[in-house]
């Protein structure tokens, strides 16, 4: 009897430090269930291919010009006279005429009208005008002289001096000919007087053609390797996070589309509610990139199943990328498309320090 008087009492005991343990432990987030959270990381860099597909960057040649707007141009129409209608010399050769490519990529000539030539090239265009031009003059022949052409342009942004779009000559330009142009990296002073740089350059990157490109601005930058140090082309945009940045940047189908200073604990709920709420026409599956578009891991999380209870809230990490798609995406290539555009507008904004998406991606 006064066995089972004494287990009762430790069963009891035990009872009791279990529920002491319950109350005392605090209240952890757990990770999200394997079947709410993938993680495919980006495409893995095999060196080889890298340092082919760079090898391939060095000898880009430039593409041929093609006009736009605001270009102008002479042209001349051989073999015409009279073209004017000059009554008092019938015989007058044809005047070259001035034409300008309008806002819409397009031209107003006599006696043609309105003809479509912007993003043609210089013999596409002329080619263009002869069609038109025959079916009032027979056997004549265009030529078109550039007078005025937009030059090539880059753009850079983040911890530099100088953001902003530049003009520069391809061929002759360079990644280190940009970042001077930008007049070289923001930096700070600390307490002791010594002066810090603030570019991430791990994580800095060129985007080409809505392609993030293999370059490892530290092996270009600081270790001057020429394999890395590529010529620009027209269109290319450069962009150089900061050691500073802790924001959180939520994009796609929200209400305002924003970053976000990070603080303690915020999950991705609290993030969307900050940006006012999803839209109508969001996705269930909600991306948030971790690492950096270099080297990105990518949580794709169903929001409902968060909303609803059913898993965690997902907890974000400072330099996070919260895309919410309006569709589901299962490739890196096709979330990398639509995330980068707005990237690139929102790092092109007021500059390192009148807008805090200067700070973002890491």
């Amino acid at each position: 009897m006064i066995q089972k008087r004494e287990s009762g009492i430790v069963a009891a005991a035990a009872v009791l430090l279990l529920l002491c343990g319950c109350a005392t432990t605090p209240f952890a987030p757990v990770a999200v269930p394997n079947n709410s959270t993938v993680r495919p990381s980006g495409p893995k860099q095999d060196i080889e291919k890298v340092n082919a597909e760079l090898r391939q960057l060095q000898k880009v040649k430039a593409p041929d010009y093609v006009l736009k707007p605001g270009d102008t141009f002479t042209l001349v129409i051989h073999g015409v006279t009279n073209l004017m209608g000059n009554s008092q010399n019938p015989n007058a050769e044809a005047k070259p005429m001035m034409m300008m490519i309008m806002p819409d990529g397009s031209v107003s000539m006599a006696p043609i009208g309105y003809v479509k030539l912007g993003g043609l090239t210089i013999p596409q265009a002329a080619a263009e005008l002869q069609k038109h031009y025959r079916k009032f003059i027979r056997n004549c022949s265009i030529t078109l002289e550039p007078q005025k052409v937009t030059p090539d342009r880059f753009s850079i942004g983040g911890a530099v001096q100088a953001p902003g779009v530049y003009p520069f000559v391809f061929g002759a330009f360079r990644l280190t000919d940009a970042v001077a142009t930008a007049k070289g990296f923001l930096s700070v002073d600390n307490s002791n007087g010594n002066r810090y740089e603030l570019a991430d350059l791990e994580n800095a990157y060129i985007v080409r053609n809505n392609k993030i490109l293999p370059v490892d601005f530290t092996e270009a930058l600081i270790k001057r390797n020429p394999l890395h140090n590529i010529p620009l082309i027209d269109g290319d945009s450069i962009t150089i996070p900061s050691l500073e940045s802790g924001k959180v940047s939520v994009l796609g189908e929200i209400n305002r589309q924003d970053c976000l200073p990070y603080q303690a604990n915020l999950t991705l709920l609290q993030a969307i509610a900050y940006c006012g709420g999803l839209k109508a026409t969001n996705s269930r599956d909600v991306k948030v990139i971790r690492g950096g578009l270099k080297h990105p891991v990518v949580f794709t999380l169903d929001i409902r199943e968060i909303r609803y209870g059913r898993v965690m809230d997902f907890p974000l990490k400072p330099r996070d990328i919260v895309f919410v798609p309006r569709d589901a995406i299962t490739e890196w290539n096709v979330l990398i498309t639509q995330i980068l555009p707005t990237i690139q507008v929102l790092n092109g904004l007021a500059g390192p320090f009148g807008s805090p998406s200067s700070f973002l991606y890491k």
